[in-house]
């Protein structure tokens, strides 16, 4: 089983229902050139369409499968395409989906984090919230004149992380329909983030006290958490945990 596994059962399950709905669809992937090393300042008089800005729904999260069922470059898209929203803004969902090799899940994580961050796109600014799992999109008028739209976004996201040597393959999700339809991906999301929340807490804490710890639940539902935290027992010579204990 994979770290990732429930919910990427969840997230499969959202696509295929919104495909048989014919409220999704796919887009190419198109290589993208980065417009410029710094992140972009866009100010509100400038902004020609604002994406998971306050008042609106907004997820953004990653997580990866290594078993190969990553469909490399596709650019799934529920609800309207940037230029089609007519009132200057909407909700969004970001999910990135990503396969590869990660012997490390705590840099992997991080670095593939850290590679969604600023994708060089001239026109467009992202303020990420990690902790609440959350992006807000600006993009300019001029931008949008150009142009800009899901396709673009998506295809920076999967070539932002394709660069990273571990990965093999990236998808996108990207939700701008409603609230309602973001919000059947909170399961999945909360899941995500209990489970990367986990993850760091062992690696950065080094304490496998699981009496004390609030992820005691999610480490043992999860058991690739489970093989995490008794690898690096064993690694920090600290030996396997009890049967009974967590």
């Amino acid at each position: 089983m994979g770290l990732f596994e429930e919910p990427l059962k969840d997230i499969r399950r959202y696509m295929e229902e919104k495909r048989s709905l014919g409220l999704a669809r796919e887009l190419p992937f198109t290589a993208v050139l980065p417009q410029t090393d710094s992140p972009q300042v866009i100010l509100s008089e400038d902004t020609g369409l604002e994406l998971g800005s306050p008042g609106t729904a907004s997820r953004s999260f990653l997580l990866w499968d290594d078993s190969g069922t990553v469909a490399d470059g596709r650019i799934t898209l529920v609800g309207p395409d940037f230029p089609e929203i007519q009132a200057g803004r909407a909700p969004l969902a970001q999910v990135v989906m990503v396969g590869g090799r990660f012997s490390d899940e705590y840099d992997c994580y991080r670095d593939l984090r850290d590679a969604t961050y600023n994708l060089g796109l001239r026109g467009f600014m992202a303020r990420v919230f990690p902790g609440r799992q959350s992006v807000w999109c600006r993009i300019s008028r001029e931008a949008m004149q150009r142009g800009f739209n899901a396709q673009l976004l998506g295809s920076a996201l999967i070539q932002a992380v394709r660069k990273l040597k571990f990965v093999d393959a990236a998808e996108v999700l990207l939700v701008t329909s409603s609230r309602e339809d973001i919000e059947e991906l909170s399961r999945a999301a909360d899941l995500v983030q209990e489970i990367v929340e986990a993850l760091i807490k062992m690696y950065e804490e080094m304490n496998f006290d699981c009496d004390t710890c609030e992820y005691v639940e999610v480490c043992d539902s999860v058991v690739e958490l489970r093989r995490i935290r008794e690898r690096l027992q064993e690694e920090r010579g600290e030996g396997r945990s009890t049967p009974d204990g967590g």
